[in-house]
């Protein structure tokens, strides 16, 4: 029997919501996409995603997504489709899955993609045949996720009118659900970013980090550079070409993503940076997760946009699609040392500014 699956990209954005709901929706919407498509320990959710499908045995994998995906996963046979925003990419699965069904393939996994899901592919499919129901939806000990097993046939005939995604009382007895074990974060807010990444440190979840482990509990991947007056604390996770300047002290289950920079005396303790981030020389963050201009205060559950590029900003480039260039000089092995330029004047109004910021 031939499986496919087909991913929709949750409208998430990488602020994962943590502001109060009285706020504006260009607050807490950043243009940078989709949590799920930003790096985490150096892979994205639908990078993994998709490996898991894949060691599952399903070949047919289809992503419906933004034009700023922020990562594709890196097989170069999933088939990409742009839509624009949530409202259509939802009918853009359903014509997609009419389309394999037509192909002869007779059972869809339809997933909305917005958690990271450490699912047995293989266990929810035997379960949905046995069943002998079209329509099947896992669930886990907080409720149902955003993923179902679905018979082509069914879909184009009984159910050819419906709205995706599925909901509970569309169509009588379905779908059954299917109780699946394994872990599973939401990734609703920040503080659900930050508790994957300690989850992945501790080993409470699959997810290991990219990249190979330097030290005990210090991982880099390639290009990362550090200053060697750099202070490093494990664990943590240095990403892809990220620079770290001298003094700057990096530690405790903190992760600096791909082409992220740390400027000189910057200290990031229990802090997530997600890709493409500078963080300016002489700050202090702590508990949080910095995304481009965006930062994030995990204990406080609060989102502040900082318009000074001095302090923090976005680095990315237009286009995400585009590899980034590959550095292959390794830890501490680059014989100048990273540095902003910055004057010391900048850097010590910078440390002022942090304290009233990030310390509070």
């Amino acid at each position: 029997m031939r499986v496919s699956a087909i991913l929709v990209i949750n409208d998430r954005p990488s602020s994962t919501g943590a502001v109060d709901e009285g706020a504006s929706r260009e607050r807490r919407e950043p243009s940078r996409g989709s949590i799920t498509c930003a790096d985490i320990l150096g892979q994205s959710v639908l990078d993994r995603t998709v490996a898991r499908l894949r060691h599952a045995g399903v070949r047919t994998i289809s992503v419906i997504g933004g034009r700023n995906l922020a990562s594709l996963p890196s097989n170069h046979d999933v088939e990409i489709i742009e839509a624009g925003n949530s409202f259509a990419r939802w009918p853009a699965a359903q014509r997609k899955m009419r389309e394999q069904g037509a192909q002869g393939i007779e059972t869809v996994l339809m997933i909305g993609l917005g958690a990271y899901m450490e699912l047995d592919v293989a266990q929810a499919v035997k379960f949905h045949r046995a069943k002998g129901a079209p329509l099947t939806q896992l669930e886990d000990i907080q409720g149902p996720l955003d993923f179902w097993v679905v018979d082509s046939k069914w879909f184009n005939t009984a159910a050819n009118g419906c709205t995706l995604p599925f909901r509970y009382g569309e169509f009588p007895g379905l779908p059954v659900p299917c109780p699946m074990t394994g872990y599973v974060n939401r990734l609703a807010e920040a503080r659900d970013l930050r508790r994957l990444v300690l989850d992945a440190f501790l080993s409470r979840c699959e997810l290991k980090p990219r990249g190979r482990e330097v030290r005990p509990g210090i991982w880099a991947d390639e290009g990362a550079r550090v200053h060697k007056l750099t202070r490093l604390v494990a664990p943590i996770y240095l990403g892809r070409s990220t620079k770290v300047g001298p003094s700057a002290v990096i530690t405790r289950f903190s992760n600096l993503e791909r082409h992220c920079q740390v400027g000189a005396g910057t200290v990031v303790d229990s802090t997530s940076v997600l890709p493409h981030t500078v963080l300016g020389k002489g700050l202090d963050v702590s508990n949080a997760v910095v995304d481009g201009n965006k930062f994030l205060d995990v204990n406080r559950n609060l989102v502040l946009q900082i318009d000074d590029p001095r302090l923090i900003r976005d680095s990315a480039p237009r286009n995400w699609r585009v590899p980034a260039s590959r550095e292959h000089s390794s830890l501490n092995g680059a014989k100048d040392a990273f540095e902003f330029d910055y004057s010391q004047y900048l850097s010590r109004a910078a440390g002022r500014l942090s304290e009233v910021l990030f310390k509070g």
